[in-house]
């Protein structure tokens, strides 16, 4: 199978990277090397290639975990390009080369329950989750799958402050998941029939 995945650089997705890669699947990725999510504009065909199954795994939260109106613009505006603007687009792009395309997404369980504090993250992902509903309808023959994840210790909350310098609370002192776990659990998902997976410590 030919598969597509994006936000391979880190965390999940580089756990995933690393065990789909050099087996029975022929895998592409895109990365920062390749064009940078934030700015979905520069996302052209010739970055996502005919694909089988593509996985919009890649996500941030700059500058978030606070209220909405202390959340600057031109941070939670890359939220919304790398989160839900670029999966659109690259979907559009594969789709277009394979209406059979097998789309899986990466959600969150702030799509279960939102809590103050993440408007923002928690907006794209429940768009992203009603972008992928509507797809299907469009396209009948595509197959959504959906990743719904709960806290994970990578270097989110790390690249969350990044640019404030706030100080950066230690979400890890509650229940969470470890990224290499999580990706054994999607790389079985991703062969099953099953439609949804919920993954939450």
């Amino acid at each position: 199978m030919r598969i597509l995945l994006t936000g391979s650089s880190s965390g999940v997705g580089f756990h995933l990277w690393n065990m789909l890669s050099g087996g029975e699947h022929e895998l592409y990725i895109i990365d920062r090397d390749d064009v940078d999510l934030d700015y979905p504009e520069n996302i052209q065909s010739h970055h996502v290639p005919e694909v089988d199954m593509l996985i919009n795994c890649a996500g941030h939260d700059l500058g978030g975990k606070v209220m909405f109106h202390e959340h600057k613009f031109e941070h939670w505006q890359k939220v919304i390009n790398c989160n839900l603007i670029s999966a659109m687009r690259i979907t559009q792009l594969a789709i277009e080369k394979n209406n059979n395309l097998i789309v899986v997404n990466m959600t969150s369980t702030n799509n279960d329950h939102y809590w103050p504090g993440d408007l923002v993250y928690s907006l794209s992902k429940v768009a992203l989750e009603n972008f992928a509903t509507m797809i299907k309808y469009e396209y009948p023959t595509s197959t959504i799958k959906e990743v719904r994840l709960g806290l994970t210790k990578t270097k989110f909350n790390q690249n969350r402050h990044k640019l404030n310098h706030r100080p950066i609370d230690d979400l890890y002192n509650q229940p969470h998941l470890l990224p290499e776990d999580v990706a054994v659990k999607i790389k079985e998902f991703l062969s099953s029939d099953d439609a949804f997976i919920r993954i939450a410590p």
